[in-house]
């Protein structure tokens, strides 16, 4: 006779308390739906400046609207933010060293 938490290697609580079986998730995270809100208040605020301003960088000063600069400047931001939030190639390789070390022992 088995107890409500004894159900051998086989049983729902199995999942919880064995560390090496992974639970693939599928669907929408917060993080996801955040991003998207994000993005859509972004686009709401670019739309809403559509006006043409004297926009100055470095070396010359130019005229555009102020959606475009709104998108450059968040195309920019995103570029920058996933260059800098990448793991560098030696975290890379630890990583995958790591993960091929799990594989082994299991």
């Amino acid at each position: 006779m088995r107890r409500g938490g004894d159900l051998g290697p086989e049983g729902p609580d199995r999942d919880r308390t064995d560390p090496s079986v992974r639970i693939e998730r599928s669907g929408v995270t917060a993080r996801q739906v955040l991003i998207a809100i994000l993005a859509i208040l972004l686009l709401a605020f670019a739309v809403a400046n559509f006006r043409p301003v004297r926009v100055s960088f470095l070396l010359f000063t130019s005229e555009a609207r102020v959606v475009t600069v709104i998108a450059v400047a968040g195309a920019l931001g995103f570029v920058i933010g996933y260059f800098v939030g990448r793991p560098t190639r030696e975290q890379r390789k630890a990583l995958r060293r790591r993960e091929e070390e799990e594989e082994e022992e299991e």
